[in-house]
């Protein structure tokens, strides 16, 4: 069964309770989300995904929040000029570097398939947010932070990944998880669909100030 699919006779499982905290504190704007085939991505990826993110592709889809981490679509995305890039693209940075702990699985290879981590999200930092896979229930892989100016180069916190940002945007975590505090304890976080920030953009407008960009004017 694809993951977020319910049959007939089934009873739909409730909202993942991250997903919802994550919703109240950042409201989507008009024309987000993500048409995600999600029987296509389960055998790209040659597994399901959490449920919370499921709905986080419905509800949002591919974009940045707080114009500091952006959040990845599973299958290769149509907004990147490298079809390459992406989830993908992430991942395989996040199993290389990951070669060197030896206190996670080792990874399985570069590109889609089995493999200690998936990656779901990126930031300025530059940090690189996974879930740690091993776990054969989705809704209970954990997020894995590889970051580049951390307390330590990896770490794994016990939560999936719309509860660690609400953990986040909450300031709830005994330390700021991110090599940034640009999210840390941002109760209002926006979100822009990348589709939406660069219609923005497109407009002579920065989409994250709402200050008219000198270099770039109006139809450029």
């Amino acid at each position: 069964m694809a993951a977020g699919t319910v049959h007939e006779g089934q009873v739909e499982p409730s909202e993942p309770a991250g997903f919802t905290a994550v919703r109240r504190l950042m409201p989507a704007h008009q024309n987000a989300g993500e048409s995600v085939d999600w029987a296509v991505a389960e055998r790209f990826w040659d597994t399901r995904f959490p449920r919370d993110y499921v709905a986080f592709m419905a509800e949002y889809g591919e974009g940045t929040i707080g114009d500091f981490l952006y959040v990845l679509q599973p299958l290769p995305s149509p907004y990147w000029t490298d079809p390459d890039s992406g989830m993908r693209s992430e991942t395989d940075s996040a199993r290389r570097l990951l070669t060197a702990e030896p206190d996670l699985p080792g990874p399985a290879g570069a590109g889609p398939g089995p493999g200690p981590v998936i990656a779901w999200g990126v930031t300025s930092g530059p940090d690189i947010l996974c879930w740690l896979t091993a776990d054969a229930d989705p809704d209970r892989w954990p997020v894995v932070v590889l970051g580049r100016h951390t307390t330590a180069p990896v770490v794994v916190h016990d939560c999936g990944m719309t509860e660690f940002l609400g953990r986040l945007f909450l300031a709830a975590f005994d330390e700021c998880p991110l090599s940034g505090t640009q999210l840390w304890g941002e109760a209002a976080p926006k979100f822009l669909h990348c589709r939406e920030e660069q219609r923005i953009w497109d407009a002579g407008i920065d989409p994250w100030t709402g200050a008219r960009d000198a270099y770039r004017p109006p139809g450029m």
